[in-house]
């Protein structure tokens, strides 16, 4: 049986995959970004645990063509994902990455394995600013021209997002965020 925390893990394996096959038929360079873990030893000099040395910035970095691209990636066991899911470093980071016009950036979402989507960064930060004001407001951002309602919700529900935003699971690449990408950023 699997347990919560391999689920994740079996929702970045599909990813790194995907990857994979895109560099292979050279669509995209896309890397996993690791966290440096510094080694704690017992006293017999053997590796005993480990500890963060410092926190990562986001699961996924890398290009689409000349297209700078950065993204975490979030597993849910249930239909819903928490916003602060995405925690403040990596806030912090995507924000600052998708400043400059012609970057890409995203939270790709498992739920329950089962479905998969693609939140562009511009809404999940415009999610989050309508849970801190407590409003719905309706957002629509280019280049993507998807227009969105917010929920003022600490959550988002999977049938809440728009079919556009959702990543088919299969094909050669196992999961073909790619073309999502390539519809949402009109590449």
């Amino acid at each position: 049986m699997t347990g919560y925390g391999n689920r994740g893990m079996t929702f970045e394996s599909l990813i790194e995959y995907a990857n994979k096959r895109y560099r292979h038929e050279e669509k995209a360079m896309v890397e996993k970004q690791h966290t440096l873990c510094k080694p704690i030893r017992d006293r017999t000099g053997r590796i005993a645990s480990a500890k963060y040395e410092e926190k990562a910035t986001v699961d996924f970095m890398g290009r689409i063509g000349a297209i700078p691209v950065a993204f975490e990636a979030k597993h849910c066991a249930t239909d819903k994902i928490d916003l602060k899911r995405v925690e403040e470093h990596q806030r912090d980071f995507l924000q600052d990455w998708t400043k400059d016009e012609g970057t890409i950036g995203f939270v790709l979402v498992s739920f329950e394995l089962a479905a998969v989507y693609l939140i562009p960064w511009a809404y999940w930060q415009a999610a989050l600013e309508a849970r801190a004001k407590k409003s719905k407001e309706t957002v629509a951002f280019a280049p993507m021209k998807t227009e969105w309602r917010t929920t003022g919700k600490a959550s988002i529900r999977r049938d809440e997002l728009p079919p556009e935003w959702e990543v088919r699971i299969g094909g050669t690449t196992g999961l073909d965020y790619l073309a999502t990408v390539r519809q949402l950023w009109r590449i």
